[in-house]
């Protein structure tokens, strides 16, 4: 593995060390911070994984297939997949496709055709963003969707939507927004929670604001597929 930057933006997987430490210096020089590991099992240990903005995939690793760790990933976020392999048969490029990558590219792979495929990446991951943040007035007890319309929230709720905070498209796991709503999550009833979202789905439909992009990831938690900021005023 790179030196670990815990602000890593780009997470490179990518058995063959030279290639995965030259694409890290690459990326660096052109000023994105990245990390690199060189197995699934290697993914499957970091701690924060979701936390990257990028992933850019081998297939051929010495302990799985890289399609592994992208459909994985999907079920926890919709940060973009770029794949970046030496299986280019047609087969091989509509499966990758099919998992979800955003881009499958075929080694050798040219560098300016891979900078701006990252660049594209990046903006339109700020595009998303900014067409579709929501805010909770913590003081207030209020929601806004990206419109400016508007919904009161109890003070659950509003806990709740909090453990969403700067996690746009990150699953969150039901013991972190139990531990939000300031209980313990062994002694927290997750029927309960489960209550809780439904009720804040129906409120913020019957509201008429935005469709809130909550939603739940199967044996996880859930996701908030937008941008959710906090206001203290």
């Amino acid at each position: 593995m790179q030196g670990k930057n815990t602000h890593a933006d780009i997470l490179v997987v990518e058995d063959d060390q030279d290639y995965r430490e030259a694409l890290c210096d690459m990326l660096a020089l052109e000023g994105y911070s990245a990390d690199g590991v060189g197995s699934v099992e290697a993914f499957y240990a970091l701690s924060d994984k979701e936390n990257y903005k990028l992933l850019l995939l081998d297939r051929n690793l010495p302990d799985g297939d890289g399609l592994e760790i992208l459909e994985a990933h999907r079920k926890i976020s919709s940060v973009p997949v770029v794949f970046i392999t030496c299986e280019g048969r047609l087969e091989d490029r509509v499966a990758g496709i099919d998992a979800d990558a955003d881009y499958y590219l075929v080694k050798p792979v040219n560098t300016n055709e891979l900078l701006s495929i990252v660049q594209r990446c990046f903006r339109r991951q700020q595009s998303i963003l900014k067409a579709n943040v929501w805010l909770v007035d913590l003081i207030t007890w209020n929601l806004q969707d990206p419109k400016g319309n508007q919904s009161s929230l109890t003070r659950t709720e509003t806990l709740l939507l909090s453990a969403f905070a700067d996690k746009p498209g990150v699953a969150v796991s039901r013991d972190e927004i139990i531990v939000a709503l300031g209980k313990h999550p062994d002694a927290y009833d997750h029927r309960r929670l489960e209550v809780a979202i439904r009720r804040l789905r129906n409120k913020v439909e019957a509201a008429q604001l935005s469709k809130l992009p909550l939603e739940t990831v199967y044996g996880i938690g859930y996701v908030l597929n937008a941008e959710l900021k906090l206001k203290n005023s």
